[in-house]
């Protein structure tokens, strides 16, 4: 990516546990989604069927926007590369004027964070906030409280 842009692109992770709501929040983003603004949604499948693109696309179907999936695997271990190849592909062909990530449930968002806030993107992408979304009845339950991931997520945020 030698050329630099006239400027980086806003983008933010949501990240948080399988099932806690993360396309349906972004849903109701791109619902807000000005009309005259191109926006990217990256999003990771960790299982065979793309649910999450197949859901963003029919609720989301709007001018301006691109919806990308990472499938095969959690999107910061094993997909390393494809991610680097999909967010080149959006940044040069779509140049977007938001871009919204959306990881597995199962992801892990600190080594996302770690390649887009590489040399690699430094020119390219304005890293926002990153959005953690849990679910409040699951703090008691043990399985959640004491699992790498879901303590991850809520490190990040």
């Amino acid at each position: 990516m030698s050329t630099k842009p006239l400027r980086r692109v806003p983008t933010n992770i949501i990240t948080g546990f399988l099932g806690v709501g993360k396309t349906t929040s972004i849903n109701h983003l791109l619902a807000k989604k000005p009309v005259s603004e191109r926006w990217a949604v990256l999003v990771n499948e960790f299982g065979q069927i793309g649910l999450d693109k197949t859901l963003l696309e029919a609720e989301s179907a709007s001018p301006g926007l691109l919806i990308k999936e990472v499938p095969g695997g959690c999107m910061c271990c094993s997909a390393g590369l494809p991610v680097t190849v999909a967010l080149n592909q959006i940044l040069r062909e779509v140049k977007p004027d938001r871009l919204l990530i959306e990881p597995s449930g199962l992801g892990h968002p600190k080594e996302i964070l770690e390649i887009l806030s590489g040399q690699q993107y430094e020119n390219w992408i304005d890293l926002g906030a990153t959005i953690t979304m849990v679910d409040a009845r699951h703090f008691s339950q043990a399985r959640y409280t004491s699992h790498e991931i879901f303590i991850q997520q809520i490190e990040v945020a």
